[in-house]
């Protein structure tokens, strides 16, 4: 896969198959109108992926905070491994979002990437204000002898998959379906940190996450997590939280893992934390004997999820 940072970047002398969007997450719903580019493209053109960065959102909503699904190196990840051939990525800015579909087309789309099929989502709007809709994105393109395929939305559960569904269901610790929707678990990756060492002094040793600050997090609680280090897996348990048991002025969100037979020293290493499953919210305990008896269980009750998981995936 090639990449170019600029839309000014790419030419082409083959004629193309192209799409656009933000794809942020890269879930099971992009993964369809890339494989629908990628059919259409088959030997006799090439497949082009126009995306953006940053997030149309995050521009034009300036005064909220907007986080990702993907940091921008995790989405180029799950872009290459769709198979795509080229992907732009053009920085998002006020000046482009006021560029008009029709001029979009005739100025940039046409002359330079000979454009013969594209491929739209089924909810997409592109052009000044997002108010050209597939009916007319077809009739511009069809004057230029471009055909416009629609993908129609991508169900599971009777729900559709889209981006911003799948944050509400990770700020709501419904990570089973954020996965499924997905097409992989949820990551939070980053480099460990030095913390407190509180959880060392109560025998559970924790690696503390530093993460990008834009992308998003779930919602606070213990978790069942797999935890990739140096392509090596392990399993464990992960708390995003407060502390509310121990901490009384910093109320900083903090990402703990607690790896399961691991002896290693971490600190300014990378890991890569993986997603399974809510054990349980967050909660204030009394006392510190209180919250170790209840990590206790918790261990317990990750180790007995894990098992049962390994055991039912031999059990078919």
């Amino acid at each position: 896969m090639k990449i170019y940072s600029l839309i000014d970047e790419f030419s082409s002398f083959n004629p193309c198959v192209f799409t656009l969007g933000v794809f942020d997450g890269v879930h099971i719903g992009h993964q369809e109108i890339i494989k629908n580019l990628i059919f259409r493209s088959r030997k006799k053109y090439c497949s082009v992926l126009l995306t953006f960065h940053p997030h149309p959102k995050e521009i034009l909503n300036s005064d909220k905070k907007f986080f990702y699904l993907n940091t921008l190196s995790e989405k180029i990840y799950n872009l290459k491994k769709t198979g795509i051939e080229h992907l732009i990525i053009h920085p998002f800015t006020i000046n482009f979002s006021r560029l008009r579909t029709k001029d979009f087309l005739k100025k940039i789309l046409h002359p330079k990437y000979k454009i013969r099929k594209i491929i739209t989502g089924y909810d997409s709007r592109i052009g000044k204000n997002r108010d050209n809709s597939y009916e007319e994105l077809k009739k511009l393109s069809h004057s230029y002898g471009i055909k416009v395929y629609k993908v129609s939305p991508y169900k599971f559960q009777k729900k559709i998959v889209s981006s911003t569904y799948i944050r509400k269901s990770l700020l709501l610790g419904n990570i089973q379906w954020a996965n499924q929707a997905l097409g992989y678990f949820y990551t939070l990756s980053g480099n460990v940190i030095e913390g407190k060492g509180i959880g060392r002094m109560i025998n559970f040793p924790t690696a503390n996450l530093q993460v990008d600050s834009k992308k998003l997090i779930p919602k606070k609680g213990v978790y069942a997590v797999k935890i990739n280090y140096l392509n090596n897996m392990y399993s464990g348990m992960l708390n995003i939280g407060i502390n509310p048991t121990l901490e009384k002025k910093n109320r900083k969100i903090k990402i703990e893992v607690h790896i399961f037979d691991f002896f290693e020293n971490l600190y300014g290493k990378k890991i890569d934390i993986l997603m399974i499953r809510i054990i349980r919210e967050e909660k204030k305990f009394n006392s510190i004997q209180e919250l170790k008896k209840q990590i206790c269980i918790d261990k317990m009750n990750v180790q007995k999820f894990f098992y049962h998981e390994k055991k039912n995936r031999y059990n078919y």
